[in-house]
């Protein structure tokens, strides 16, 4: 088994909020599962208070930390591995690849 935390900083946090939830239900429906499994998600609470919400305003299975970077730091020590995603634009039509 892994302990897994996704740590969610900037404008990612939108996703969360509850007043955005119909608008990002997959997404959200996606994140609560895997919740469910054991994965954390984290906001970071600079963030928060930059786009001007509360922890109330955020899904209700999601833990506010005081910065995302301090949190990263913060796992790392305890041996967590970083992993960044990278996300590349599509070049090649997915039915021109099957």
């Amino acid at each position: 088994m892994m302990n897994i935390v996704v740590v969610i900083h900037g404008t990612e946090i939108v996703t969360l909020a509850k007043k955005n939830y119909q608008k990002y239900k997959v997404a959200v429906d996606r994140m609560n599962y895997y919740h469910q499994l054991g994965v954390q998600f984290h906001i970071c609470g600079l963030a928060l208070h930059d786009f001007d919400y509360t922890p109330e305003d955020m899904q209700d299975f999601v833990k506010i930390v005081p910065s995302a970077f301090a949190d990263l730091a913060g796992l790392q020590q305890e041996g967590y591995a970083l992993i960044t995603p990278r996300i590349f634009t599509k070049q090649v039509n997915t039915q021109d690849i099957r």
